[in-house]
């Protein structure tokens, strides 16, 4: 297990090829040239899953939305997966439901439940 803090903007575990991605309070405009840069690094060292929980994050725009559609892209070439992690009423699952984002990314409750939907579609 690998734990790294990239400039307060994300922490990142790795778990069994899986990246365990947590998003700080805000994404916004400065914070996604700098996770954009991480999750590129992740992906260049052979990762293509990737689980993104956002519950702390109270705070996102357009700007912050763009490293998890840019994500998206990527590991779909890949044959990968991104599930976000957003407890229903946070600020941030209202706003990626009412913008429609929740037809692009699996969103689910806890992060219990995204690593079951990774093992079920690794069938393990």
């Amino acid at each position: 297990m690998q734990n790294t803090i990239f400039q307060n903007a994300l922490t990142v575990e790795t778990r069994n090829g899986t990246a365990i991605v947590t998003a700080a309070e805000r994404m916004d405009i400065v914070s996604a040239p700098q996770m954009v840069q991480q999750l590129d690094s992740l992906l260049e060292e052979g990762i293509t899953d990737f689980v993104v929980d956002l519950s702390a994050v109270q705070v996102v725009d357009p700007d912050g939305d763009y490293p998890l559609l840019h994500l998206l892209k990527r590991t779909e070439r890949l044959d990968g997966q991104v599930i976000l992690v957003c407890p229903p009423g946070n600020p941030v699952r209202v706003y990626y439901e009412m913008m429609r984002l929740d037809s692009l990314f699996t969103i689910v409750d806890t992060l219990n439940a995204a690593l079951e939907i990774l093992r079920r579609g690794k069938g393990i």
